[in-house]
């Protein structure tokens, strides 16, 4: 008889591709019988994934809290299964009530949320923003010793919980997912098109981004794949003169997203220099070099290390020196092809799916025993 799996997630949407088109479609091909509660339209089956539906539409804050969470939770035992994983924060609460009616539990920890809270600005003051990020630190690390496992993104982020079954399973990319892509037809060859691909917020330097495409006078172009944290920054970004030289494709299918990168010439991921970003590893840059793409990406030590020559290191905060770093393969576009090709041998080296795939499946193993 299968074992019953049951992922929880009530902040991200049923197409997540931690969530969905790894971590869930890699336990069910592994044989496990696999239920992801998550926001969708209805119930479906997704990737051999029983669809679980939330609510939709509502995703704010306070309602997943204090609503949707105990939706989940009613959801979660009803299907009672023999192993439970879930995917926020604010589900801490929701796993500890899992704990007491004697169930296995997986907490996944996709950021590092006391880094996190101190670049939220809205907090208030960062006097206040510390004492918030300290109380949170210790409630998370202290409920999560009673949990089964720790699943991290990073090995970084795995070594901060006191856990003994703490590991990392890295955000890496899906290879045959993205080798199937095909590039889609670009309208106009003599333009040099630089592309983003994620969540559009200021402090991934989205602005920045729209400002140093301006600088090139029609001669770049910025392709921006993904969903604006709100209204308010994409009419912002809309005013910036530099967006008459920019396309917007919103949301896509992440097959959809990869035929997009085949077809750009350049990755771009310019972070700013937050606590949470500089010891990151953002998927984004995994599927630029996937696809054959060298980057500009912002300066971090971490990345250097980890990354290594991937392409140019700018200064993310400075127009001129993102500028500095298109141009370096805008005016000699055989780097393009040289680096491109490093970094796909590279990503299938170091950095596919595959190798975290398995430290999943032996982590299940080991807790379901």
């Amino acid at each position: 008889m299968k074992n019953k799996i049951c992922h929880i997630s009530t902040a991200h949407k049923e197409n997540d591709s931690r969530i969905l088109l790894k971590e869930c479609q890699s336990l069910s091909k592994a044989g496990y019988d696999v239920s992801l509660i998550i926001n969708s339209n209805h119930d479906k089956t997704l990737y051999g994934t029983n669809i679980k539906a939330l609510d939709y539409n509502n995703t704010g804050r306070l309602h997943r809290f204090f609503k949707k969470s105990r939706i989940a939770l009613d959801k979660a035992i009803e299907l009672d299964a023999d192993l439970y994983h879930f995917h926020d924060p604010e589900l801490i609460k929701l796993g500890m009530a899992l704990k007491k009616k004697g169930k296995k539990v997986i907490y996944d920890v996709h950021e590092d949320v006391p880094k996190q809270i101190l670049a939220k600005s809205y907090l208030g003051p960062i006097w206040i923003r510390k004492i918030i990020s300290r109380g949170y630190n210790f409630y998370e690390k202290n409920r999560s010793k009673s949990f089964d496992a720790i699943i991290a993104a990073s090995d970084e982020l795995a070594a901060k919980f006191d856990n003994k079954s703490s590991i990392s399973v890295k955000n890496f990319a899906i290879r045959d997912v993205i080798e199937n892509a095909k590039p889609i037809k670009r309208e106009n060859n003599d333009k040099f098109v630089i592309i983003y691909v994620g969540s559009i917020t200021k402090i991934r330097g989205i602005r920045e981004l729209i400002q140093v495409t301006e600088l090139f006078l029609g001669k770049v172009e910025l392709w921006i794949l993904g969903p604006f944290e709100s209204e308010e920054l994409k009419k912002e970004c809309m005013s910036l003169e530099g967006y008459k030289y920019c396309k917007y494709f919103g949301s896509l299918p992440v097959k959809d997203v990869y035929s997009y990168i085949k077809a750009a010439d350049l990755g771009m991921c310019t972070l700013y220099p937050t606590e949470n970003y500089k010891e990151s590893i953002p998927i984004k840059v995994l599927e630029y070099m996937a696809c054959e793409k060298p980057l500009v990406l912002s300066d971090f030590e971490f990345w250097k290390k980890f990354f290594g020559n991937v392409g140019k290191y700018v200064d993310p905060l400075d127009i001129n020196s993102i500028k500095e770093g298109i141009e370096y393969f805008s005016e000699d576009r055989s780097r393009i092809e040289i680096i491109g090709k490093e970094n796909k041998e590279s990503f299938i080296n170091n950095f596919s799916w595959d190798r975290e795939e398995k430290k999943l499946l032996e982590l299940y193993k080991k807790v379901l025993k």
